[in-house]
């Protein structure tokens, strides 16, 4: 089982790894590898309407604190809405997204038990670079190295369906 490491670490305002992944800008701020794969903590900033696609993560439990924002979760098909100061728990193996359903940029922060999910982002940005359509042939490999599920689109595309009187 992985564990932290014993040294203090210390990640000042500003700090950490952007990454790009599928609309939504993230900055690591603790890295799996700086804790020997415990847990990744990361900050998310997500445009109005934004979030990702349903998934699931058979092996790791996912904590959202809401920095900023108003967002929409489901997990395992239960609807949650969250505001600044709340925080969600995704349990691993649970089918879960969020939405940002405010008006301006929400932001969150996400930690991930074990950690690994960082390491997920940072390929999916080399397959997914910001200002590319997302090409499910490039990422459905990613997730299957890194043990994610991609079961849906995000809920602003079900949302859409729903609308249209699409299935």
């Amino acid at each position: 089982m992985p564990t932290a490491t014993s040294a203090a670490l210390m990640i000042a305002s500003g700090e950490g790894r952007p990454v790009h992944v599928l609309g939504a800008d993230l900055t690591i701020r603790v890295s799996s590898r700086d804790t020997g794969g415990a847990f990744a903590v990361f900050e998310g900033r997500i445009p109005p309407l934004e979030g990702p696609p349903l998934h699931r993560h058979p092996d790791q439990d996912e904590s959202f604190y809401i920095v900023e924002g108003e967002f929409r979760f489901e997990v395992d098909g239960q609807e949650i809405y969250a505001s600044a100061g709340a925080s969600v728990v995704a349990p691993r193996g649970s089918s879960h997204t969020f939405q940002n359903v405010g008006r301006e940029r929400g932001r969150m922060i996400t930690t991930v038990v074990p950690g690994g999910l960082d390491l997920f982002f940072e390929e999916i940005e080399e397959v997914s670079p910001r200002g590319t359509a997302p090409d499910l042939a490039r990422l459905l490999p990613v997730f299957k190295k890194h043990g994610q599920e991609m079961l849906g689109p995000p809920l602003r595309v079900r949302d859409a369906a729903g609308a249209s009187g699409a299935d």
